[in-house]
């Protein structure tokens, strides 16, 4: 009767050891948690920062070409220069009003006329916005002009 109240000492150490390889594995695992979990963060942060230029730089480029088609469908001379270049400038402004966070006053147009021989005339409109980054990274700029120039024929 005492062997059944009584444990054996074998299966009590087996027990104790059990529980205590568990706890060490837990330990184990929240120290590999806690150093994976700066560089997750910082592929994560770096994800975002180049998510948000790459979309950046698709806008501008989009809103130059909207500014590009406008000039180049719409008659422009001498008279009509100030209006013609508040066109293109609407235009481009209009394109980039659908980004997040978008500042109109930040926003830099810049339209030329280039005169081709027999008449034709090609609209190069350059659209420049800056870019801020999330994170200070150590190597990267953490603001960046970001610019695009497209040259269109005009449309007589």
């Amino acid at each position: 009767m005492q062997s059944r109240l009584l444990p054996n000492r074998r299966t009590s150490l087996r027990v104790y050891r059990r529980r205590g390889a568990a706890s060490t594995r837990r330990g184990l695992a929240a120290l590999e948690f806690a150093l994976v979990l700066p560089i997750l963060v910082t592929i994560l942060l770096g994800a975002t920062d180049f998510g948000r230029f790459s979309h950046s730089r698709i806008a501008i480029i989009n809103a130059a070409r909207c500014g590009a088609a406008y000039a180049s469908m719409n008659p422009y001379d001498s008279t009509n220069q100030a209006a013609w270049n508040a066109g293109v400038k609407k235009a481009v402004t209009d394109e980039l009003s659908e980004s997040v966070a978008f500042d109109p006053a930040e926003l830099v147009v810049t339209t030329t006329v280039i005169a081709d021989s027999g008449g034709l005339r090609r609209i190069s409109v350059q659209a420049s916005y800056p870019f801020e980054m999330l994170v200070n990274w150590p190597l990267l700029p953490s603001s960046l002009e970001l610019q695009e120039t497209v040259v269109m024929r005009g449309i007589r």
